[in-house]
């Protein structure tokens, strides 16, 4: 009888040992479930690496998705030769991703259908179907103007964002080796948010048919235009245009911070009210 009784609850045993054996991606969605998403498989063995998924995963032998999309779209459609293709080009292509990423889209463009619901969900700082969606969907006219600066804006994923106060105008300009990258506010900002990266210590190669060869080292890459200009851009638009909780500094709710500062030395709470006061300020 006690035989009879553990082999009944054999399987559903098994059963369960295998959901802990699977993880759920925190991106997933109701709809990417509808769409046949399969979440990753968890072992003891799983190599996190082998699933690149932002852009600073990616290495000289796997670029992740998104971005191989992006630069396969680029080098169909930009109607030149690969000698015609400039450095400067693949890490406007770059940039484009991680704005992507942190969820600025190119301005006017339309959600698809399956996004468009969601809008208004302030809490999207990355969301795979939109950079998906829009990594085929780059701007080839940005491309155009070859003795001057690229110029090309972006607005926020969001309900309001159909206003003009959530968009912005990205002025990048080469001087010699250094692209001079500058996010600029429509509004609600007195100054924009510039950077400065090295072009040919990133994009060491135009190759067409080995793409990772074309990008290295955009782990360092990647948090360096986020932290410079699309992260403080998008808080900046939280704060001003989006009055709610956002992951942002100036986004905590005192309360929390109150809670926060209590655990930090006299120095380091003096530096975060500064920081505050500081992003109010401007």
């Amino acid at each position: 009888m006690d035989s009879d009784s553990s082999e009944q609850h054999s399987t559903p045993l098994e059963n369960v040992n295998d959901e802990l054996q699977r993880s759920r991606s925190p991106l997933e969605t109701v709809a990417e479930e509808a769409e046949g998403y399969h979440p990753i498989p968890v072992t003891p063995q799983t190599e996190w690496k082998s699933f690149p998924l932002l852009v600073e995963d990616s290495n000289r032998l796997l670029l992740a998705p998104s971005l191989e999309r992006t630069l396969r779209h680029f080098f169909t459609h930009c109607g030149k030769d690969v000698t015609e293709i400039r450095r400067s080009d693949l890490m406007i292509v770059l940039i484009y991703v991680m704005a992507l990423e942190v969820g600025l889209i190119p301005k006017g463009a339309s959600l698809p259908t399956t996004l468009r619901s969601e809008k208004h969900y302030v809490y999207r700082s990355f969301d795979r179907r939109l950079v998906k969606h829009f990594a085929t969907r780059l701007p080839m006219d940005w491309f155009h103007n070859r003795g001057g600066p690229y110029r090309f804006e972006l607005e926020l994923v969001h309900e309001k964002a159909q206003c003009k106060n959530l968009s912005c105008s990205v002025v990048a300009l080469c001087s010699g080796d250094l692209l001079v990258v500058n996010l600029i506010p429509h509004h609600g900002y007195k100054a924009g948010f510039s950077t400065a990266v090295p072009v040919s210590f990133h994009v060491p190669s135009v190759n067409a048919d080995r793409l990772p060869l074309c990008y290295q080292y955009l782990q360092g890459l990647s948090v360096k235009v986020k932290d410079d200009l699309l992260v403080p851009f998008r808080n900046h638009m939280y704060t001003k245009f989006i009055p709610t909780i956002s992951p942002s500094l100036q986004g905590i709710p005192m309360e929390v911070m109150s809670k926060v500062n209590a655990h930090l030395d006299i120095r380091s709470a003096q530096n975060v009210k500064k920081a505050i006061n500081t992003l109010y300020a401007t």
